[in-house]
């Protein structure tokens, strides 16, 4: 078994990397919801901040809830640990100190990746500029995760390198079925929203590149149950949560001392199974997705019982 603090490391790098691609696609939706809604349906920057559960952090950093602020907030601000900067910036470090047993190449990419952000740092207050670059953060990142994928031994090291990023993409995807629902609850709105449902539907299904698959496998219109339902619960497609919380338990099988793990991933597996018929824009779907993110930290936590909290300090 690999050292615990070495497994830690490997766990939040794949975490990291995940982070900083989801940022990206959650900026990129909102943006393109700005484009193809109409000006009289209130979009407001600060939801994404309440995505993020950030709003304590940028109470004390910021004033206003503008679109400028918003943005530093969330992806440049040095003093926000969850910002897309500083998550790069913690998964470049995490590469540097577990170097001797990664590909040279992915370290290689992430610096590419790094210099990259720090050069354009700007653009990310110009809208068109910054769409330009979140689309350049996600190719990087997806090209990492291909480079793990196609390079790395398929032992305990790329075992916590899935555990990672699958967690980490479960919890992004439902975080962007909240935001649809969001939308869709604004009373104040809800006849302008509902008129363009499909168009704020199928930004989600784009938000994590799932449009095309859900037209392919699903086959109906695309509207807010359906689309619920497929990111949810359909099995094949990557970044569903079931599909993601599967892969956490099939690499359960290549480490040991992972039956609390187990339990904790059955428990929401089968939360998830018990599907009810969620209206979009319901206080019910809301509920359904806190609570699939409060499993999301009983999985995290159960895994630092597992491999990363030393026997004799967690003892």
């Amino acid at each position: 078994m690999m050292l615990s603090r070495v497994a830690e490391r490997v766990f939040w790098l794949a975490r990291y990397i995940e982070r900083v691609e989801n940022t990206a696609r959650m900026v990129l939706v909102h943006s393109n919801l700005m484009y193809d809604l109409p000006k009289k349906i209130d979009m407001c920057w600060y939801r994404l901040i309440e995505l993020t559960s950030s709003e304590e952090l940028f109470a004390k950093l910021y004033d206003n809830k503008t679109e400028k602020s918003v943005m530093q907030m969330l992806l440049v601000e040095p003093n926000n640990p969850g910002s897309l900067m500083s998550s790069l910036k913690s998964a470049r470090e995490n590469i540097r100190t577990t170097r001797d047993i990664l590909p040279k190449e992915t370290w290689n990419q992430i610096n590419q990746l790094h210099l990259l952000l720090r050069s354009r740092e700007s653009d990310v207050q110009t809208r068109s500029k910054r769409n330009a670059l979140m689309e350049e953060v996600i190719q990087h990142c997806q090209a990492m995760v291909g480079m793990f994928a196609g390079t790395l031994s398929q032992d305990e090291t790329f075992a916590f390198l899935v555990l990672g990023r699958n967690l980490e993409r479960a919890d992004m995807t439902s975080r962007m079925l909240d935001e649809g629902g969001f939308f869709l609850g604004q009373q104040k709105h809800l006849e302008q929203v509902q008129a363009y449902e499909n168009v704020l539907w199928a930004n989600i299904l784009r938000s994590v590149s799932g449009y095309l698959m859900y037209r392919q496998h699903v086959q109906t219109q695309i509207e807010g149950e359906g689309v619920i339902k497929f990111l949810l619960n359909d099995r094949p497609f990557p970044r569903s949560v079931t599909h993601c919380l599967l892969k956490v338990q099939e690499m359960l099988d290549a480490l040991p001392d992972g039956e609390g793990v187990r339990e904790e991933v059955q428990t929401l597996l089968r939360y998830l199974q018990e599907w009810t018929q969620f209206e979009a824009g319901s206080e019910e779907l809301h509920a359904y997705l806190d609570h699939l993110q409060q499993g999301f930290i009983r999985v995290n936590n159960s895994i630092y019982q597992a491999w990363f909290i030393p026997k004799h300090v967690a003892a």
